[in-house]
């Protein structure tokens, strides 16, 4: 997939960090250079169920929405700096999910940018990610140390059910990002034995390795770009990535039926809980 657009979410109630404008700028291409955002005001509007407390609740409104102007001045004069266009829409209805879904529906290219937060502090979109009409990149708050390194994790022997074609997606996309973004990149497969299966560890490991590599020659991947890590994916791709400072782990998010909507997978709510690095979601 090549982005064609960029919409960036931002929960109104939080400034943006420094250094989500910095990837932002890195991220979008020379030829491009432009971006929508979604400012949601509709957290804060809503107020958490405290506006009975207060006597002029238009009053109260209206500074938050001149707080949120400025942000948005702010933002309008950075692009503008950086010669991009950005188009920035104010969200205050309650459906901001139908809201930015509309601005995905708009180019089928799209590409959704949030960033991330303590768990308590998250915005209620984090519970529906799976419902959102494009990957999804999730920007944590460490700024990028160069040079980049882009890991994309994969399941190719299919083992939690999911959509077969979304390894083949996770491989491209991580190719081409690191090509964008003049990064290294590696794909990479985790595999773990329990305690009750040790006595086959080999005949496991040589499934897995054989697996691994029978995917790599069907997908044209080069030679030292694979590479097969032992524990649970979890653990074993946080310590991989804070071990050799990655920059963007790309990975599945999928729905298999609707008790699965909101956390997809024992590996994925791992990592969404505690972002390793900044996550791309791939969703099919």
């Amino acid at each position: 997939m090549i982005t064609e657009q960029f919409i960036w979410f931002i929960d109104s109630r939080f400034y943006y960090q420094t250094t989500s404008l910095d990837k932002i700028v890195h991220l979008i291409p020379p030829h491009q250079k432009s971006i929508k955002i979604i400012i949601d005001a509709s957290a804060q509007l809503k107020g958490r169920g405290y506006w009975h407390l207060f006597n002029d609740k238009q009053l109260l409104s209206d500074e938050l929405m001149q707080k949120i102007e400025t942000k948005k001045e702010q933002l309008i004069k950075f692009f503008t700096m950086n010669a991009m266009d950005v188009e920035i829409t104010i969200n205050s209805s309650a459906d901001y999910l139908k809201v930015l879904n509309t601005e995905v529906n708009n180019n089928q290219n799209s590409l959704v940018v949030i960033e991330d937060n303590i768990v308590d502090k998250r915005h209620s979109i984090f519970q529906r990610l799976t419902d959102i009409k494009a990957p999804v990149l999730l920007l944590n708050k460490q700024a990028w140390k160069h040079p980049l390194s882009v890991i994309g994790a994969i399941d190719p022997l299919h083992e939690h059910a999911r959509i077969t074609t979304i390894d083949e997606h996770i491989a491209t996309l991580s190719e081409n990002w690191a090509k964008q973004l003049k990064a290294s990149w590696l794909v990479a497969h985790c595999y773990h034995v329990t305690s009750v299966l040790v006595k086959y560890k080999s005949k496991i490991l040589s499934m897995h390795r054989d697996g691994l590599a029978d995917f790599a020659k069907k997908h044209r991947i080069p030679a030292g770009k694979t590479i097969l890590l032992e524990g649970i994916p979890e653990v074993a791709l946080t310590s991989y990535i804070k071990k050799n400072s990655s920059n963007i782990l790309v990975m599945g998010l999928v729905t298999r039926n609707k008790l699965e909507q909101f956390w997809i997978g024992s590996t994925t709510t791992a990592l969404l809980t505690e972002l390793p690095c900044d996550i791309l979601l791939v969703k099919k």
